[in-house]
């Protein structure tokens, strides 16, 4: 399959097609780090498309929009819910873009995940997102093995999928030393210079593993430090605290459970010497693409579109835990 964009997209459905409404809503004010913001960048700065991104909460203006412009289109991205207050708006959400569809309008649906990470309510995902793929008129993803794996999953005809590759992020790297220097006085931290440090950077989740990584650390020899920086994502308060314990046990573990601000992220990713990601599953990650940004060493899981990372020569993929501890302490002693 070969890549595309998201003009030839577009104009693959509608020739005319003037307006895009995206779904949720795109973060202007992180140019550097949201991931709608730098997908669209290209076209919110030229003239060709009106990129207007709609909230969970304003629904109702897709079928008003297509109802006065009959060449808008709609790609939406992650339909999901993660608890019985969510999925009360499921219905509205649901109906609003069955009747775009009804009345015409073209849908591109991004595919993030092959399912949700809480792994909550799978059968009704499931057939939430059967219905949406029927009512889409193509399905994006970010990679060819998505492309297998999400056929199969959703019962969709390959031809039905596109490929537009993730979006890069922009890298402004630092000297690790000065990096250091500033997280430890801007956190209250300890990171020696002299010790590596691997980095989880993110949404602090169960489905990344991040607790199996900590009690790695804490088992290996050398002296280390893993630090997990991000935002407690909703449910996640168990994990919370297990991490927290041992960030109070253990001088190897250092958590930041906060939502890191756009001018923090390269003062992180330059700190770190390699990232570490233990997904339970995953389809595509934005994290992973962070840090090709500041071309830093990756250790990650062979799954989704990460299994096609595994030839650059900074990328070490691995099949099981024990291949992840392996890896982790052979990248200390090198």
């Amino acid at each position: 399959m070969e890549t595309t964009s998201l003009d030839e997209v577009y104009a693959s459905l509608n020739e005319d097609a003037d307006t895009i409404f995206v779904v949720p809503l795109i973060r202007h004010s992180h140019k550097k780090t949201d991931y709608l913001y730098l997908l669209y960048k290209k076209l919110i700065e030229s003239d060709d498309y009106n990129i207007n991104s709609i909230s969970v909460f304003s629904h109702f203006k897709l079928i008003t929009g297509i109802l006065t412009n009959r060449n808008a289109i709609l790609h939406y991205h992650w339909l999901e819910f993660q608890d019985f207050k969510s999925l009360l708006g499921m219905p509205w959400k649901m109906l609003c873009i069955y009747l775009f569809h009804l009345l015409g309008g073209k849908i591109v649906w991004t595919l993030h995940n092959e399912f949700p990470h809480d792994q909550k309510y799978l059968k009704l995902h499931s057939f939430l997102h059967q219905k949406m793929a029927n009512w889409a008129d193509l399905l994006h993803v970010h990679c060819k093995t998505a492309v297998s794996i999400m056929s199969l999953r959703l019962n969709a005809p390959q031809e039905k999928f596109k490929l537009v590759p993730h979006p890069e992020f922009p890298a402004s790297p630092l000297s690790s030393n000065k990096a250091r220097e500033q997280l430890n006085e801007h956190y209250n931290i300890t990171l020696y210079k002299h010790n590596k440090v691997f980095l989880m950077f993110g949404n602090i989740s169960q489905y990344k593993q991040i607790k199996e990584v900590a009690e790695i650390v804490i088992d290996i020899e050398e002296d280390c430090y893993l630090m997990i920086a991000g935002p407690v994502k909703k449910g996640n308060n168990e994990l919370y605290y297990d991490l927290k314990e041992l960030d109070e046990n253990h001088e190897r573990i250092v958590l930041i459970p906060d939502f890191i601000e756009e001018d923090m992220v390269p003062v992180f990713y330059s700190a770190a010497d390699v990232c570490v990601f233990n997904y339970r599953e995953i389809l595509s990650s934005g994290g992973y693409h962070m840090a090709k940004a500041y071309n830093k060493p990756v250790i990650a899981p062979n799954l989704g579109c990460l299994s096609e990372e595994g030839d650059q020569s900074n990328v070490h993929l691995f099949e099981s835990q024990e291949e992840l501890r392996l890896l982790m302490t052979e990248f200390l002693s090198s």
